[in-house]
């Protein structure tokens, strides 16, 4: 066999064994499709109740808009408060010591491994049914996120002022002040820019934490889908996403000046 048959023969192994998994994945997923297509008037009898929505809730949907509000903002500052230092740990050229940085990477992995969800339903069992447990569990989750995008911006933007770091060490800077007025005033524009994109992701996290126990807008909508009240459902679920678009909104339309202002765009 040639060399060019067998990079053939490498290739036509490679695209069976993807079709292989593709066939495997797909499988379960469209063999239960007539199913779901015999259960489509039930779905649309159900959709059918939830119309129209009834506004008359929305003055009660004031508070727990506003706790769901405050689990995002608390959660998000929290974890930036813990992630930023951590990642001048987890990146390897402010941390010489390659223990510690693979070591804190592995926790950052390990805190981001699991969805903000599930630590807060493992947070109800220890502070009880309330926003307390819906902002650990963001905390947590956050904390593993925003620290692996920290100190992958550091890791790059050390390259970008290499020169200026080594003539802050001639002049007899410490580690600790080459970081502070070397390395952070150029990635805060990079802080700013992922913490607003973070925080728009926790918002929509925060809108479903009340199915948890976790309190706020996601705590309403399932009750109210539990006690079958199909109108405030639907109407829950219009102040949700007016609530959701409005902060995307808002948070991309600042983000962007930062970017500007800073020379990123």
């Amino acid at each position: 066999m040639t060399q060019s048959d067998r990079l053939s023969v490498s290739r036509l192994s490679k695209w069976l064994f993807i079709g292989a998994i593709l066939v495997w994945a797909f499988w379960n997923p469209i063999a239960q499709i007539p199913f779901s297509i015999k259960n489509v008037p039930y779905a649309l009898d159900y959709v059918s109740k939830m119309i129209p929505p009834d506004m008359a809730i929305l003055p009660q949907m004031v508070e727990p808009l506003l706790e769901t509000l405050q689990m995002a903002i608390v959660g998000t500052v929290a974890a930036l408060v813990i992630s930023l230092p951590i990642s001048f740990l987890a990146a390897r050229n402010t941390m010489p010591v390659g223990a510690i940085s693979l070591a804190t990477r592995g926790a950052l992995s390990f805190l981001r491994s699991m969805p903000a969800m599930v630590w807060a339903l493992l947070f109800v069992s220890l502070s009880g049914l309330g926003m307390l447990a819906g902002v650990l569990g963001i905390t947590c989750h956050v904390t593993g996120a925003l620290g692996k995008m920290f100190y992958e911006c550091i890791e790059a933007t050390g390259p970008k002022i290499k020169n200026v770091l080594e003539a802050m060490q001639i002049d007899g800077a410490t580690r600790v002040q080459v970081i502070w007025y070397g390395i952070v005033p150029e990635i805060m524009p990079l802080v700013a820019s992922y913490v607003l994109y973070r925080f728009e992701s926790t918002i929509r996290t925060s809108t479903i934490m009340g199915m948890v126990g976790a309190g706020g807008l996601g705590l309403e909508l399932t009750m109210a889908v539990r006690m079958f009240r199909r109108q405030e459902a639907s109407a829950i679920i219009l102040v949700i996403l007016a609530f959701v678009l409005f902060v995307d909104w808002a948070s991309g339309l600042i983000r962007k000046r930062i970017m500007e202002s800073s020379g990123y765009v």
